[in-house]
């Protein structure tokens, strides 16, 4: 077994992937090579094992690990790249905080897009126009279209013409982007979901052209609600699946 070192008051999942992270990076493990189970890690690093699966999920989404349904985790035939991602960026929250940051953000919105469908002008409805477009030109690339779902959602707040609103979305795109950046990765990543979720922002920019604020607040919350069960449905998933190994 590797020499381990004692777990530092940070966050301790970080300090378990990063550990991880420079066992591969010096080539204690190669890829192909099977990690050890959840349990045995958990006993090794003197930490409870929601703290593995933690940071197994983000040595996954940084492409440096990967579970084989049944078989246990291995070490991925990576790009270097990977040991260069930052893993505090990667660290999944507590399912609770999640929750507590996503209804935050559905209270926001649902008042946002109310203002938005009131008070938009024309170039509002460009500036939500192009984000849509890109998050369509996202469909055919490598990009998530993260970014492009992020512009689409902050021109909204724009279009509330409201400084406060505005001000407020900065600050909590900017938490949601840090501290579920993993959970919204692989919402990306899901089959068919890049295209179900570029339906739902084109159908609230039309209730906002139409402005139609009970239509807009109703189908802003639907797309919230979606998002939030699917994220927390990927971290359940998580879980399950570290559990079997």
């Amino acid at each position: 077994m590797w020499e381990i070192e004692q777990i530092q008051t940070k966050k301790m999942s970080e300090d378990v992937a990063e550990q991880i992270k420079n066992i591969i990076s010096e080539g204690e493990l190669q890829p192909g090579d099977r990690l050890p189970s959840v349990r045995s890690l958990s006993e090794s690093f003197q930490v409870g094992q929601s703290t593995i699966r933690e940071a197994f999920s983000a040595l996954k989404t940084i492409g440096l690990i990967e579970t084989r349904q049944g078989e246990g985790t291995f070490v991925r035939n990576y790009d270097s790249v990977s040991l260069h991602q930052p893993i505090a960026d990667y660290i999944f929250l507590r399912k609770e905080d999640i929750i507590d940051l996503l209804d935050v953000r559905k209270m926001l919105e649902r008042g946002t897009v109310a203002l938005a469908a009131k008070r938009r002008t024309n170039a509002d409805l460009l500036k939500i126009e192009k984000a849509i477009e890109q998050m369509k030109q996202d469909l055919s690339s490598k990009n998530f279209g993260e970014e492009a779902d992020w512009a689409f959602h902050f021109a909204v707040a724009e279009a509330s013409k409201n400084q406060i609103v505005i001000s407020l979305m900065e600050e909590l795109s900017a938490k949601i982007k840090k501290a579920l950046k993993a959970s919204r990765t692989r919402l990306y990543e899901m089959r068919e979901m890049p295209e179900k979720l570029l339906n739902e922002h084109r159908n609230i920019f039309l209730a906002i052209q139409e402005k139609n604020v009970e239509l807009a607040e109703k189908r802003m919350v639907a797309h919230l609600l979606g998002v939030q069960e699917q994220m927390l449905a990927i971290d359940l998933s998580e879980m399950e699946e570290e559990t079997i190994i």
